[in-house]
C-alpha cells in the first residue's frame, strides 16, 4: 500500500489521484493524506512528477513493529554513515518530540550516530526533505494513524518545489493576464485524461507547458490575442530548452474562441483543458455585487458562443474548464448564469468517486481559491451533448 500527502486543495488532489489511478482501491482519505492499494511503485514514480496535487508519496511498510523507534532502528542499522532522518505524522495526534527523542536514544544505545531533521520538533517541509536528500537516503518517515489502524512508511518521492519556481518565473509573464498556477494546470490536465490537449484560451501558455512536461506528444493552443499567442510560443520554446521532453507536435494560432468551430485543432485533440479571462482584478475593499454582475455580463456572451459552436462542431473530447467565482464579505458568489449554458450544451462528469464526506459542490464542481484572493476558480469536467 501507498500513502499520498495531499495539497491544500485536497479535493482536487483526490480527483487527480482517481483520474490517474482509476483502478486503485482507496483505503482511507482525509484532508491531509490518502491511502491506496492496487497500484505499483513504478507507476507512482512515473506519474508523481506529473501530478500537481501530490506533496509526497509514501510506501507503507508491512513489517512495521507497532513502535516507530524500533522500526527506524531496524532500517538505520544497515546504514554506514551518520543516520539523518525525519518523521511526520498524519491524522492522529502524536507526541512527535517524544518519538524523535526515543528514536535517538535507541539508536545511541546501539552505537548508531544519528540526528533528526525536524526543527523545533515539527513535521518536515518538502524543502527540508529535499535539502537533506532524505528520499535518496530512504530516511524520511511517516506515521499515519487513522484511530483504527496505524501505518508506518518511508517517502519514495517528494514534490520538486524548485522545478515549479523555475518554470513559473522563468517564462514570460503578464500581471494583467490571469496566470493559472502550474499545479492547478497539471491537475486539470490529469483530470481530463487527454493525450492530445487543446487550450483555446491559452493566454501565456501555462496549460500547453504543463502538457509538454507531462509527456503529451501533441499539444495545441489558440488565443484571441496575437500578442498572447506569441508569448505562448516563446514560453513553449523556453520549456523545450530548459526541460527535457519528447514533444511531437505543438501548434499555436490566433483565434477568437467564439469561432471555435473553425479551429483546426478540434479534430486533432481528445481533450480541451482551459481557463479564460477571470474578469477584473478586484481587491477586498473594491469588490461589490454590482461589479460582479457587470463582470459576468462581459463573460457570458463568450461562453454562450463557445459552447454553442462546440456543440455544433460535435466535439467528442472531454472538456475541463475553470470558471470564476467571487468572495464578498465572506460569502461566495458563483457564476450561476454560466451553469445554464453548461446544462444546455453539456453533461457534467463526476470529478470524484462516491464518498460520504468528500463531495463535489452542488453544481458538480470543485473549487480552488487562495485565502488572500477575492476571485476563485470553479473546475468542471464536461462532455458536449
Amino acid at each position: 500500500m501507498f500513502a499520498f500527502q495531499l495539497w491544500r486543495e485536497f479535493k482536487l488532489s483526490f480527483s487527480e489521484l482517481w483520474s490517474v489511478f482509476p483502478d486503485a482501491i482507496f483505503e482511507c482519505i482525509s484532508e491531509d493524506i490518502c491511502i491506496l492499494s492496487g497500484v505499483e511503485k513504478k507507476d507512482i514514480l512515473t506519474w508523481a512528477p506529473r501530478m500537481g496535487g501530490i506533496i509526497k508519496a509514501i510506501q507503507l511498510i508491512e513489517w512495521y513493529r507497532w513502535n516507530p523507534s524500533e522500526t527506524i532502528f531496524e532500517i538505520a542499522e544497515f546504514h554506514e554513515w551518520k543516520f539523518a532522518y525525519g518523521i511526520t505524522y498524519f491524522w492522529w495526534t502524536w507526541d512527535l518530540k517524544k518519538i524523535l527523542m526515543d528514536t535517538k536514544k535507541l539508536l545511541r544505545k546501539h552505537s548508531i550516530s544519528s540526528r533528526f531533521i525536524n526543527k523545533n520538533f515539527t513535521p518536515l517541509s518538502s524543502a527540508q526533505i529535499i535539502g537533506e536528500n532524505l528520499v535518496k537516503k530512504e530516511s524520511d518517515f511517516s506515521i499515519v494513524d487513522t484511530g483504527n489502524t496505524e501505518y508506518f512508511g518511508k517517502t519514495i518521492w517528494v514534490q520538486d518545489i524548485d522545478g515549479y519556481s523555475k518554470r513559473d518565473y522563468g517564462k514570460t509573464r503578464d500581471m494583467q493576464v490571469g496566470m493559472l498556477p502550474p499545479k492547478l494546470a497539471q491537475i486539470m490536465v490529469n483530470i481530463s485524461g487527454g493525450k492530445k490537449v487543446y487550450d483555446p484560451f491559452c493566454g501565456l501558455g501555462t496549460i500547453p507547458i504543463e502538457c509538454i512536461l507531462r509527456g503529451n506528444k501533441e499539444v495545441y493552443g489558440s488565443d484571441i490575442s496575437a500578442e498572447n499567442t506569441q508569448k505562448t510560443k516563446k514560453n513553449i520554446a523556453f520549456v523545450q530548452k530548459e526541460f527535457s521532453n519528447n514533444i511531437k507536435t505543438t501548434e499555436c494560432i490566433t483565434l477568437d474562441a467564439r469561432g471555435i468551430s473553425s479551429s483546426p485543432f478540434l479534430k486533432k485533440s481528445d481533450a480541451i483543458v482551459t481557463e479564460w479571462y477571470l474578469g477584473q482584478v478586484f481587491q477586498k475593499y473594491s469588490i461589490t455585487e454590482k461589479k460582479i454582475a457587470e463582470e459576468k455580463q462581459k463573460l457570458l456572451s463568450i461562453y454562450r458562443d463557445f459552447f454553442l459552436w462546440l456543440q455544433k462542431a460535435k466535439y467528442r473530447g472531454t472538456v475541463v474548464i475553470s470558471f470564476p467565482f467571487w468572495e464578498v464579505h465572506g460569502k461566495y458568489h458563483y457564476f450561476s448564469e454560466v451553469y445554464k449554458i453548461v446544462e444546455k450544451h453539456c453533461k457534467i462528469e463526476h470529478l470524484l468517486p462516491y464518498h460520504e464526506t468528500i463531495k463535489h459542490t452542488r453544481s458538480g464542481s470543485l473549487l480552488y481559491k487562495r485565502k488572500d484572493q477575492v476571485v476563485g476558480r470553479e473546475i468542471f469536467k464536461l462532455k458536449i451533448q
